[in-house]
């Protein structure tokens, strides 16, 4: 098992897919991911992928800015293809449902995977891994489904389609067509090992509450409280400075909601939620779905923090690796928002993964939402989140 990376800055698709078919090799070619921004047609996209690569199963998804891979950080217009060499016992199947035909979110994720355990010729069996792709909205039901249909906990790597300004340019794709409004899965049954990491990177501060009052992806109330004044009370007094409502958005990469999603040895573990904009009534519109009665806190992460946490997040995925076996590859979802913060210092983001990898091939799309496995286990979707699986070679 073997993995190669292609980059392309040409706009128009069909060229660009000549270029990036001839940087990847064909034989034992398995399986693609496709990152781009949202400069391309995602139809096009398809079309010349297809033409290309005839047969291959691919999925993969809009990203917001740009795409890393083992050779840098490409600002866009760009596209990426990360190929996945292998060979038998080894399937790879692609699943595709846009949710205008199917409006039951539990059954589009169970369609999905039918769907793509046909592809594999699998049906019946649990893979290795799944890599998720969706549109922004229903990430933590389509977890659910797949938890509940394979009976076991199977790692998920995901990423929620992005685009450049919020502005619902995102979209999903996959061998069996586009969707911008869907979800797409990738299963996974390699002839290799893999490992699978998932960190906030955040560290909480003393600042905490309940959610009184929610619905779905809007907190109304904290503490009986409206949300928008206790979260802009948390960051001010924290920050130790005043926030207007027009200044709180440039915050909130710095400061998102955590929430304890389990405890190792006693110390708790987040999942971050990012919050997308106030709500007229002075809630809080989220990318990730709450429930009344959750306790929250104000989470906190430094620019250090930012930079150095890809990398821990894929040295904690491979201090599973106990033989410490050669290292072949990794997918690596990395949030938009947060890459956004960043700014100029993403590349110091990059030198650090580029190390953590020694330079193997991998490839990472800026997403709305990350979806992975925590350390204990359990599968979920969050924000400002990491995400990684690294393969390696087996003893």
């Amino acid at each position: 098992m073997r993995f190669l990376t292609s980059v392309s800055h040409v706009l128009d698709e069909k060229v660009a897919l000549t270029e990036l078919g001839e940087q990847l090799l064909q034989e034992d070619l398995v399986s693609l991911l496709c990152y781009y921004t949202e400069d391309y047609v995602p139809e096009k996209l398809v079309t010349a992928i297809q033409s290309t690569f005839p047969g291959i199963p691919f999925i993969g998804c809009s990203s917001c800015k740009g795409v890393m891979t083992e050779t840098g950080f490409h600002l866009g217009p760009v596209i990426t293809l990360m190929g996945i060499y292998d060979k038998h016992p080894c399937a790879y199947g692609t699943g595709l449902i846009d949710m205008a035909a199917c409006d039951d979110n539990h059954q589009a994720a169970i369609k999905t995977i039918e769907q793509a355990l046909y592809s594999a010729d699998r049906i019946g069996e649990v893979p290795s891994l799944v890599v998720l792709h969706a549109t922004p909205g229903n990430e933590e039901s389509f977890i659910d489904a797949i938890d509940q249909k394979f009976g076991t906990q199977v790692p998920i790597i995901g990423g929620s389609a992005a685009d450049n300004h919020i502005e619902h340019q995102w979209s999903i794709i996959s061998d069996k067509g586009v969707s911008y409004d869907g979800l797409t899965m990738q299963l996974f049954f390699p002839s290799k090992q893999l490992t699978t990491g998932f960190s906030a990177g955040y560290s909480p501060t003393e600042f905490e509450g309940m959610i009184t009052k929610s619905s779905e992806r809007t907190i109304y109330e904290i503490d009986g409280k409206p949300a928008k004044d206790v979260y802009r009370e948390w960051i001010q007094q924290h920050a130790g400075e005043q926030i207007s409502e027009q200044y709180i958005f440039d915050h909130i990469a710095r400061f998102p909601i955590g929430r304890i999603a389990g405890t190792i040895y006693d110390q708790p573990y987040y999942k971050l939620t990012h919050p997308l904009q106030l709500t007229p009534e002075g809630g809080l519109e989220l990318f990730a779905n709450v429930e009344d009665g959750e306790r929250i806190c104000l989470m906190t992460g430094s620019l250090e923090q930012l930079i150095s946490r890809a990398s821990r997040v894929v040295k904690e995925a491979n201090t599973k690796n106990y033989h410490e076996s050669l290292v072949l590859g990794a997918i690596i979802i990395h949030c938009g928002g947060s890459m956004l913060r960043l700014g100029a210092e993403i590349e110091k983001v990059y030198a650090k993964l580029l190390s953590q990898m020694n330079g193997q091939p991998f490839i990472c799309p800026f997403t709305f939402g990350e979806q992975g496995r925590f350390i204990c286990g359990e599968n979920a979707h969050g924000n400002l989140m990491i995400s990684s699986v690294i393969f390696y070679e087996s003893e």
